[in-house]
């Protein structure tokens, strides 16, 4: 009687928890509509590798392309369906982002209550779903958006597959090999995705409850991850060769140009690795000193002491219970201190810890598996899984894990959702030696809440006020920055009266979203020549196709590069492309806010510098 009320409740509790999150989400699509994507860095590559795939030209050999060839073949399709439109994309972008935020939710409620479930789901809805850069709806890369669907699901299929006690040995296994088969579509989609989702099958494989399977659950969930990898790229290579999937695509790392190598190393933490270390030392140190003062804050609501019997588990503990005033001085003093002179900055906050509290989870979890209390080693199982992971996913960012900036949105939903497990659980049971378990753990919670309620209000206040210029063209509608949004729409304005349809008109070094939504064609086999992609050989090779195509026209957008550490084109890297364009054309029309031309990459506002065939 006592579990079916228990049950009831959170049923109730989740049927309120899913209706919020579904509205909020509902809201916020209504709130940013059409706002989710700049139309110069990444976007025009989402918008016309398709198209083109579509007209017919060939993935890695026509088109060059960096990522697996899972996305761009399925827009492809979509185009061919429905038609080359903005449209086909948002809507894609909805499903997917609806799509992770149910996964995350499911994920959630294996390891806590509705509550808990909700706020994690909250925090990756608008940290990452909605986040200006990296956003869901019309993202970086799709690829990253289809490889975090798929990555999920495949650890939602594992968490289940661990997680049952009743399930026939059949069921299990094929549960493993399912997961498999979708982890492999992960990595057809994103690589480094692909690999966390394949990392879990493995490790979900070391800690089910059947030692006498685990090989077999490895070998399944193997098996089918390699079969559908070898089937994709085996298609894409007798279609191509092995020399553009892997030369051009730096599929294997071994040929990363500079430029990208440089690149790299900065997402990640590496190129500055002692301060990267220290940032996250001092992240954690927040962290530690955070759960002092909201443990002495607990304390004190209360009004107890831990009983003279009571275990703490560490120093902080012991001070936090016995002394939680004097802890609660301790932590303000610390948080000051670490404030004052790292800085408040979100992004040198928490989350830059989320290496080491993940390495920790999983340390102390491992000693968990053989409890003999079943519900508490179905959780630890469970907590491996996620961890491991989460773990795997922010490889690309390890020294500097952020919740800004693009990669962020797609390799770190599940750090948030463990984040607010070790808070809403973790850190109560922490505190329940002390009776004040759970006034700690609801604090923390509602404290993420507010932290969430506050992003969104923030985040919906720049969507209104900064993005209100509209793009509008038969193929969609984009709303932007009034600066890129004027120079666009004078550029396809331009476009329309100085080219005809079947035309090429080049743009450089990124903006190929001009030619999709002018209904022009890129001359190169690249949509994008940021530092890189033109080294050597591939310079010269894209000054013969632009040349040979005739194009009447080349725009030359202001995108500064500095985070490939050369940051104008044609001054900084692509110089001899650059000559033969002020050689062949001459410049004939500025677009943007300022006409001056003097103006220069990097330089405010935004502009697009045409050049007219000679």
């Amino acid at each position: 009687m006592i579990r079916r009320q228990v049950s009831a409740r959170y049923i109730t509790r989740d049927r309120f928890w899913v209706a919020l999150v579904a509205a909020t989400f509902l809201g916020g699509l209504a709130a940013s509509w059409q706002r989710w994507g700049g139309p110069l860095i990444d976007c025009g590559r989402e918008m016309n590798q398709p198209l083109r795939l579509a007209s017919g030209e060939t993935l890695y050999t026509d088109v060059r392309h960096i990522y697996g060839p899972l996305s761009p073949y399925f827009h492809a399709a979509l185009y061919r369906a429905f038609g080359p439109s903005l449209g086909v994309l948002y809507a894609d972008g909805i499903l997917s982002a609806s799509a992770i935020l149910a996964l995350v939710y499911m994920l959630s409620r294996r390891i806590m209550p509705p509550l808990a479930s909700g706020t994690a789901t909250l925090s990756v809805m608008w940290l990452c779903a909605f986040k200006p850069a990296g956003n869901y709806f019309l993202p970086y890369s799709f690829n990253a958006l289809h490889g975090t669907v798929l990555a999920l699901l495949a650890v939602a299929i594992l968490a289940a597959a661990i997680a049952s006690e009743r399930d026939a040995q059949s069921r299990k296994m094929a549960a493993f090999a399912v997961a498999g088969v979708v982890a492999g579509l992960s990595l057809l989609a994103k690589t480094e995705l692909g690999l966390a989702a394949v990392a879990a099958g493995i490790v979900a494989s070391i800690v089910s409850k059947s030692p006498d399977r685990r090989v077999t659950y490895v070998l399944l969930f193997l098996a089918g991850s390699a079969v559908v990898t070898a089937c994709g790229y085996g298609i894409v290579i007798a279609h191509t060769g092995v020399t553009p999937l892997i030369g051009d695509s730096w599929l294997l790392l071994y040929n990363v140009p500079p430029g990208l190598t440089h690149y790299n190393e900065w997402v990640s933490g590496f190129d500055h690795p002692v301060r990267a270390v220290t940032r996250m030392t001092i992240a954690l140190g927040k962290v530690a000193a955070l759960a002092a003062i909201l443990g002495a804050i607990s304390q004190l609501l209360a009004r107890r002491r831990a009983q003279s019997g009571a275990a703490a588990s560490s120093v902080i503990a012991r001070l936090v219970m016995r002394s939680p005033a004097r802890a609660l001085l301790v932590g303000v003093a610390i948080l000051a201190v670490l404030g004052v002179t790292t800085g408040f900055d979100w992004d040198k906050g928490p989350y830059l810890a989320m290496p080491l509290l993940l390495a920790a989870l999983i340390w102390m979890e491992r000693t968990q598996l053989g409890v003999p209390n079943p519900c508490r080693a179905r959780r630890a199982r469970l907590l491996i899984l996620y961890a491991a992971f989460a773990l795997v996913c922010l490889g690309r960012m390890i020294l500097h894990v952020r919740s800004g900036g693009a990669y962020g949105s797609f390799l770190g939903p599940m750090s948030m959702v463990l984040f607010t497990y070790l808070w809403a659980e973790a850190f109560g049971e922490w505190l329940e030696a002390s009776g004040a378990g759970r006034a700690g753990a609801t604090i923390a919670v509602v404290l993420i809440l507010v932290d969430v309620v506050v992003t969104s209000a923030i985040l919906i206040h720049r969507y209104r006020t900064r993005y209100q210029t509209a793009i509008v063209t038969a193929r969609g509608t984009m709303i932007t920055e009034r600066d890129v949004g004027q120079a666009w729409n004078e550029a396809l304005a331009f476009i329309e009266a100085r080219t005809r349809p079947s035309d090429f008109v080049a743009v450089m070094p990124e903006g190929t979203s001009l030619d999709f939504m002018s209904g022009r064609r890129n001359p190169l086999r690249e949509e994008i020549v940021t530092p890189g992609y033109l080294d050597g050989p591939n310079e010269a090779r894209a000054i013969e196709q632009l040349d040979a195509s005739g194009a009447p026209l080349v725009l030359i957008t202001n995108r500064a590069t500095r985070e490939f550490g050369a940051a104008a084109f044609g001054r900084d890297y692509a110089r001899e492309m650059m000559r033969f364009v002020e050689s062949r054309y001459e410049s004939c029309a500025m677009f943007g806010p300022k006409k001056e031309s003097t103006l220069q990459i990097g330089d405010r506002p935004f502009f697009i510098r045409a050049y007219c065939r000679r």
